[in-house]
């Protein structure tokens, strides 16, 4: 009989570790919404990027959408609303964003934003994921992770393009044009579907890629005709100043503590512009290139899938914490697979760090200057290789239970 050591990640440890974790995160969620100014008036403040995605929604409807691109205007709003907000704050997304929003401007407070937002957003993930997952252990283990909470804390989109990226993933093999529709829907945050095309392209979904351009288009022109052709130019300089947050550490607002990005940990340790692009650039590079050794090399949705998350996560620069919910895709394709077929020499280590990653490297980031993100993502993609192009090796420890089917779209 084996003998079982706590990091052999069984799907019973996965779904204790994750259970107990979760609980953890609850109790501790519970007491800052108690310590917060909805019990009491002199309690902190709740604030979040979703703030920034509610006055944008307030101004497109009043007609000034236009206007949340410029920095002042966006300000003067936020203070009116929210008086105790702080830090700065700019609106870059593009026109085909406020269709998805501009409902939010119906309400005329935060709270009732808050849940009309994340609830539709985290049942869509949840639905999404479950496609995935063969074992209800490992629902656990996503519920536990990092990225999930930051995302529940900021009120963002990632639950969003997660669910997008991972439909993406599942129809292109058998319907690359409704994964087209998917990818035209992801522009609206063009910094994680630089890979997309690529990944089209390995498929020779040409299809696909020429639906996508068509809803891009077609999304983006229906929010300039609903919110104003203001929003089009608007978005096009919001640019410039989307670039000065990525380079001057949001203007002394703390970025580069949130952004798990090589960019960013070359800025932290006071590299030059040049070297820290270059460096990250390279990265990217290699990351692409190891993305499409791994596409040749198997058909395995579960190695494609993590293979397309991890070059994605690695490509921008501007890329925040909240964003890590798409490790949640890597944690049930890769746990699963290794419960299934063994595990490679520290594997099972690199991904607890996956798993803990979003909040972790945010105070490594924090206290040490130190992003560790882009490395443990790209021992990460060098494990996923291995799996492609070689079989677990004898002893390994794979956890002999029968897998059910994997469901999926289509």
């Amino acid at each position: 009989m084996l003998k079982v050591s706590w990091l052999d990640l069984t799907p019973v440890q996965v779904g204790r570790y994750g259970a107990l974790l979760f609980g953890v995160l609850v109790v501790i969620a519970g007491f800052y919404v108690a310590t917060s100014s909805v019990f009491s008036p002199h309690g902190h403040r709740m604030l979040s990027d979703l703030s920034v995605f509610w006055i944008a929604a307030v101004m497109g409807l009043d007609g000034q959408g236009g206007m949340a691109y410029q920095e002042p205007a966006l300000r003067a709003a936020l203070l009116h609303f929210i008086p105790q907000v702080q830090g700065n704050f700019g609106w870059f997304y593009p026109p085909a964003y406020y269709l998805l929003i501009l409902p939010l401007g119906y309400f005329s407070h935060y709270f009732p934003v808050y849940f009309a937002w994340m609830i539709p957003n985290l049942g869509l993930f949840a639905w999404m994921i479950r496609k995935i997952m063969t074992r209800s252990s490992t629902a656990w283990f996503v519920a536990a992770g990092g990225g999930v909470w930051l995302n529940l804390l900021y009120g963002q989109n990632g639950f969003l393009t997660a669910s997008l990226a991972l439909g993406i993933l599942l129809l292109l093999k058998r319907h690359e044009q409704w994964a087209g529709v998917l990818l035209g829907i992801l522009t609206i945050k063009p910094q994680l579907l630089v890979v997309f095309p690529l990944v089209f392209i390995l498929s020779r979904a040409w299809k696909g890629l020429g639906v996508a351009l068509i809803v891009c288009l077609m999304l983006n022109g229906l929010g300039v005709i609903v919110v104003g052709q203001s929003v089009l130019e608007g978005w096009w300089h919001s640019m410039s100043l989307a670039r000065t947050f990525l380079e001057q550490d949001g203007r002394h607002s703390h970025y580069w503590v949130h952004m798990p990005t090589l960019f960013a940990q070359c800025r932290l340790w006071g590299m030059s512009l040049p070297v820290a692009y270059g460096l990250h650039w390279f990265v990217a590079g290699l990351a692409w290139a190891t993305l499409i050794m791994i596409w040749k090399a198997t058909h395995k949705i579960a190695l494609r899938g993590s293979a397309v998350v991890v070059a994605a996560l690695l490509s921008s620069p501007y890329l925040m914490n909240y964003d890590l919910v798409w490790l949640s895709l890597i944690l049930v394709w890769m746990v699963e697979l290794g419960q299934r077929e063994g595990w490679f020499r520290g594997e099972r280590v690199i991904l607890i760090l996956l798993w803990i990653l979003p909040i972790f490297g945010y105070f490594l980031a924090e206290f040490m200057a130190l992003q560790i993100g882009p490395e443990v993502l790209l021992v990460e993609m060098g494990l996923i290789w291995r799996h492609a192009r070689y079989s677990v090796p004898m002893g390994s420890e794979a956890v002999l239970l029968e897998p059910t089917s994997i469901s999926e779209l289509g």
